[in-house]
């Protein structure tokens, strides 16, 4: 009832949010004239393009699952994948598309805590990717927004990633955050770190898998960009700093959508495009634009939608294979914690130890902090 209640709320943020923009911020005609015109031959290129990203993602959480001992093909993993992607998008949701991979791959192979561990990475090494393309670039170009550098909010920001990460998988900083969880008596919080600081385990000292995969996430932050900048082309857009734009401009707005207070970042995402690419706009339809001109904030909003359009177009991949598996006899969990009561629970704990790294314990299945 209070996911559904939480979910609903969300609801009405992203809807306020959306009305407003179409009705006061965008002159839905100058909107509706970009898509009509677009060059569908440059948005076709962006959808290709974003459907490799989506697979080179895909190949990232393949990778992830070698230490985990799961051995399974790769398309298998690219239709999770895109079966996640669909959920995602076509089921809004508390808890997004994650818990389907983890839900499919733990069918596949009744391995909970690997595939719950194996999702919570790949999520946050595609972090980690996202942070370091955005603070090199907006350090590098200089990027700012109302005369606010963006570098140092970037920096600030991965500042915490990382403070975060030495808690979940160095050992010292884990034994500190358990201490101050216990004084705060916060037991449910503290099981859940020690879940996931055990279910990650088998990552420590695979130093040369998480640089490769953290290369691959900066190739995805790379290949969203450049999706963007072709369904900039569509409508004919450009902006002063050209490529630089894209790369700060793109990072900074999937951090703007990862606010947990709308639906997906709907709302948040579209006025994230038009605050922060009005600025930078210099040309729309093939014609030169000076700031005020109404056709500025409606070209942005047009990236956005042509954006949520590839999206679109390389999720629906996702239903296609959930109709062909007979996917809609499922009983679909709404949490990891759902999932153990519909799929036969595994093995106990199968991770790999490093003998005396860990004290003897019973061991316990992770709970989703994804």
């Amino acid at each position: 009832m209070k996911k559904t209640a939480l979910t609903l709320v969300k609801a009405i943020v992203s809807l306020g949010i959306l009305a407003y923009i179409f009705t006061k911020v965008v002159d839905i005609r100058h909107l509706w004239a970009n898509l009509k015109d677009a060059d569908l031959s440059y948005f076709a290129a962006a959808v290709l393009t974003y459907f490799v990203v989506q697979a080179l993602s895909a190949y990232r959480w393949y990778l992830l699952l070698r230490p985990q001992g799961i051995e399974i093909k790769y398309w298998k993993i690219l239709g999770f994948y895109f079966l996640g992607m669909y959920f995602n998008f076509f089921l809004p949701s508390a808890i997004g598309g994650d818990v389907f991979r983890i839900y499919y791959l733990n069918k596949e192979t009744k391995r909970l805590s690997a595939s719950t561990a194996s999702v919570f990475l790949d999520r946050d090494i595609g972090m980690g990717g996202l942070l370091l393309v955005g603070t090199l670039v907006a350090w590098l170009s200089g990027t700012s927004f109302n005369g606010v550098l963006l570098a140092p909010i970037f920096a600030v920001i991965s500042i915490a990633f990382v403070g975060a990460n030495l808690a979940i998988f160095y050992r010292p900083t884990y034994n500190l955050l358990h201490r101050i969880l216990s004084l705060f008596r916060m037991k449910r919080v503290d099981d859940k770190v020690e879940r996931l600081f055990e279910s990650v385990n088998c990552y420590r000292g695979q130093w040369s898998l998480l640089a490769t995969a953290l290369l691959m996430s900066v190739g995805v932050q790379i290949g969203c960009a450049v999706v963007n900048l072709l369904a900039a082309y569509a409508i004919g857009m450009h902006t002063r700093n050209g490529w630089w734009d894209y790369l700060v401009f793109i990072p900074t707005i999937g951090l703007i959508g990862m606010a947990p207070i709308t639906v997906n970042g709907a709302g948040f995402r579209e006025a994230a495009y038009i605050l922060l690419f009005k600025s930078v706009i210099d040309m729309v339809g093939g014609r030169p634009v000076n700031p005020g001109d109404p056709g500025i904030e409606a070209a942005a909003a047009t990236l956005a939608v042509l954006w949520l359009g590839a999206v679109v177009a390389t999720s629906l991949p996702g239903g296609i294979i959930y109709v062909a598996k007979g996917g809609r006899k499922d009983r679909l969990p709404d949490s990891v914690e759902a999932i153990e009561g519909i799929t036969t629970p595994e093995e106990p704990f199968l991770h790999r130890r490093d003998p005396g790294q860990f004290p003897a314990k019973p061991e316990k299945e992770p709970v989703s902090t994804i």
